[in-house]
Parts: structure tokens; C-alpha cells; sequence
């Protein structure tokens, strides 16, 4: 007699094995490639201004039009994934990035500048989201947000070793050696996941094909399930019919997905002000490369050490009140960065270690917060248009620094004035628990 198991089951019931240890290292494999894309061009952007004779506005707008690429790759990629599979996506998307980001070390004005950058952050788009996606279906319930954050904080480990090669790379090899590095690992990257990286159980489960694959899978984590011929694996989400993008505004989740879109796309401005125009920043205060190198490298080790701690705490705690906090003190941890930015390196590289621990940590937290608010039918599309809408934050901060920098106003000024973003961020997540609370109250009562 053949019993039937959910891959919900499976993954609940059962220790966490090295095999899903190992898709989502690679899943943190493709968050890296973000961390290290956000830092070489913010490292490499004052470089490139000498390099092209070009003032900060006008790189400022070539950086946001490289934004929309992200954008597209992000709803694209969600959505395709969603129905066609995250492993397919995932490589290709790899792949388009390194070779584009590959070609960025031997442009020779801003406007190739940004075709690059377009075309490259479209494979960035689509590989992020998929992969936290990918990722986390392949978590225990109970420590999917903890998974999904620590696989974002392949982020920041990108981040800190874009800074510290940079350190080194720039003053001996010149600012294009960072993008012949950041072009060849992610293409290594993809080769690695088309050839190594399953399908997600549940998508292969919904498809109804591949059996002797979904047994090979459950057998690398259930050994004695994977044995049982009379065994059936099926999943509890239903396959939601239509395009994905129309379910997150169904059954409830219009309200959440709003809100959680007004998050990403403060909190993603916030961050690319800071990655983008840090090291700027520094520079306009006194900084040599190897100093804001060596700086952005401790931003980036404080993110590291959020990012491994606040999907734990998530799970642990409400994770409205873990973001509450986080945006908080990451609006004081803005203004202190400004302020201190003509301090010695010791005291810009602390500041600049708690600035990350917030500003990246919270923006990680958001991450975690999407992957549990959606089914696993449109946990892609989900992550997808959240991350897409938050890259419009992306493309909108680059403009506005460069703006706000030809204008002179000062590095105090300018870090005052874009810290109040973290603030409106703290503030929606009050409004969005709110409205959780009241959901769930008025569901028992019924």
C-alpha cells in the first residue's frame, strides 16, 4: 500500500543534510556576486571618473540607467523561474553577467558605461531573486528565514572581498583589473550550477515528470524515504494558474506586497547611496583609495556579521520588531558616518563596521521578510518584484548623489539628509505589523 508525503514533510521532519548545505552554499555563491558588484564599481567609480574625464552627475546617471537592468532581470527572471524552473535561470543568468561585466573593463566613455552596466545588472536581476528563492524551498519552515538570511550574506562576503581586492588590485593593476575579476568568477559560478545544481523538489513534484529524479533528491535527504517504492511525494502549495504577478495581489496579500515594495525601495535607495558614493565621499574628505578600500571593507564586515545574525533572531523574534530596530540605528549610524567622515581610519573603518551591521543587515532582513511572505508558486515573482521595485531605489540613488554632490553640498549634509530614508523604512514596517496583527486577529474570530 503506497503512502502518500508532502515535500513540506520531508524537509520538517527530517535533519538538515549536507546535500541542502550544499545547494544553498550555492545559492550564497550567487549572492556574492552582488556583494562584489555593489563594491567594485563603488570602489572603482572614483577611478573611472579620472579615467573618462567625467564629472560625478554625469557618472551619477550612468549608474541609475545601469539600475534598470536589475529591474528587468529581477520581474523577468521571478517570473520565468516560477514556471520554467530556477536551475535553467539561474545559469543563464550567471552567465550574461560575467560576460557583460567582463566587458566593462575596456569601455571608453560613460554612455558604454552604462549600456554595460544595463546589460550585465540584467543578469544580476535574474539571479538574485531566483536563487534566494531556490534556496530557501529547499529550507525547514522553521529555519527559513535564518537560511534565507545567511544565504544573503553572500552579500556581504562579495562586498569584503570586492574592498579588499580593491585595496591591492587598483593601485597595482588599475581600476579594469576588478572587473576582469568580477567578470570570470560569476561565468566560473554558472558552469558550476548548470552542471551541479538540482531542480527544486517542488517544482519537480508539481511538473509530474522526473520521478526517478524526485526520488534520487529525497533519497540525499531522507535516505529510507528515498528507498521506499511505495512512497508518493506531492506538495501541499497549489499550482496558482495565470501569470504569478497577479497571485500577489490575491487572497490578502495586495496590502503586504505594497508595503513590503514601499521597503525595498527606501531601503534599497538608502544602500546604493552608500555603496555607491561612499568611497566618494571619503575621497572628498581626504581619503586615499587604499583608506576607503580598507573602510567599505569594514562596512562590509559589519554587514556580515548582521546578516548571519538576523534571520536567526527573526526566527526567533517577531522580525517586524528585528527591522523596527535595525532602520532605527541605521538612520544615527548614517549621520555618524557623515560626521566623522574627515576622522582617522580606525574611527571611520568602527563607524562604518556598525553602519554596515544596520544599513546592509536590515536590507537583508527585508530579504528574509519577502521569502516568508508567499507560497512557493510565486515565492520567485514575490522576491522578484520586491527585489525589481527595489532596484528603482537602486537607480534613483546614483542621480541623486551625483546631484546632490555638484551641488557641493557637504559629505555632513548629504548623509543627514538620506538617513531620514531609514526612518520612513522603520516606519512602514510599523504600519505592514500592524496590519499582520489585525489580520490574524480578525482570522480568530472568525
Amino acid at each position: 500500500m503506497s503512502r502518500k508525503v508532502s515535500i513540506t514533510e520531508i524537509f520538517d521532519t527530517n535533519p538538515f543534510s549536507t546535500y541542502q548545505a550544499w545547494v544553498c552554499f550555492l545559492s550564497f555563491c550567487i549572492m556574492f556576486l552582488e556583494g562584489f558588484d555593489m563594491m567594485i564599481i563603488g570602489v572603482a567609480l572614483p577611478k573611472i571618473a579620472d579615467f573618462l574625464h567625467s564629472k560625478p552627475g554625469a557618472l551619477g546617471l550612468a549608474l541609475s540607467a545601469g539600475q534598470v537592468g536589475p529591474l528587468v532581470g529581477a520581474i523577468a527572471g521571478g517570473m520565468v523561474a516560477d514556471r520554467w524552473g530556477r536551475k535553467r535561470t539561474l545559469f543563464i543568468s550567471a552567465i550574461i553577467f560575467g560576460v557583460f561585466t567582463l566587458m566593462t573593463a575596456y569601455i571608453a566613455s560613460v554612455q558604454q558605461l552604462a549600456l554595460l552596466r544595463f546589460l550585465a545588472g540584467i543578469g544580476l536581476g535574474g539571479a538574485i531573486p531566483n536563487a534566494l528563492a531556490f534556496g530557501s524551498e529547499w529550507a525547514p519552515s522553521k529555519m527559513r528565514t535564518t537560511l534565507a538570511t545567511t544565504m544573503y550574506a553572500g552579500v556581504a562576503f562579495g562586498s569584503t572581498i570586492a574592498g579588499l581586492s580593491a585595496a591591492y588590485l587598483i593601485p597595482a593593476y588599475g581600476w579594469q583589473s576588478l572587473f576582469f575579476v568580477g567578470g570570470i568568477v560569476p561565468i566560473v559560478i554558472g558552469l558550476v550550477l548548470g552542471i551541479l545544481l538540482p531542480e527544486t523538489l517542488d517544482f519537480l513534484v508539481k511538473r509530474g515528470k522526473d520521478k526517478a529524479k524526485v526520488r534520487h533528491i529525497v533519497s540525499r535527504i531522507a535516505p529510507a524515504l528515498g528507498r521506499d517504492e511505495g512512497c508518493e511525494f506531492y506538495s501541499i502549495e497549489k499550482r496558482l494558474p495565470g501569470a504569478p504577478v497577479k497571485h500577489l495581489f490575491r487572497e490578502g496579500r495586495s496590502f503586504t506586497t505594497i508595503m513590503l515594495w514601499l521597503c525595498f525601495l527606501a531601503s534599497f535607495f538608502l544602500l546604493w547611496v552608500i555603496l555607491a558614493w561612499a568611497p566618494t565621499l571619503l575621497k572628498k574628505s581626504g581619503a586615499t583609495p587604499k583608506q576607503y578600500g580598507i573602510a567599505f571593507a569594514a562596512l562590509n564586515f559589519g554587514s556580515i556579521i548582521a546578516t548571519l545574525l538576523v534571520g536567526r533572531l527573526m526566527d526567533k523574534v517577531n522580525p517586524f520588531n528585528i527591522l523596527k530596530v535595525a532602520f532605527i540605528l541605521a538612520f544615527f549610524s548614517v549621520v555618524a558616518f557623515g560626521l566623522f567622515s574627515t576622522a582617522g581610519l580606525v574611527v571611520i573603518s568602527i563607524i562604518c563596521v556598525v553602519m554596515g551591521f544596520f544599513v546592509i543587515g536590515g536590507n537583508s532582513g527585508l530579504m528574509g521578510l519577502a521569502t516568508i511572505s508567499y507560497p512557493s508558486d510565486i515565492r520567485g515573482s514575490g522576491i522578484g518584484w520586491a527585489y525589481g521595485v527595489g532596484k528603482v531605489g537602486s537607480l534613483l540613488a546614483p542621480a541623486v548623489g551625483g546631484l546632490l554632490l555638484s551641488r557641493n553640498w557637504s559629505v555632513t549634509q548629504i548623509c543627514s539628509t538620506n538617513a531620514l530614508v531609514a526612518l520612513f523604512v522603520a516606519a512602514i514596517v510599523m504600519i505592514l505589523h500592524a496590519h499582520v496583527k489585525s489580520v490574524a486577529k480578525s482570522a480568530q474570530n472568525l
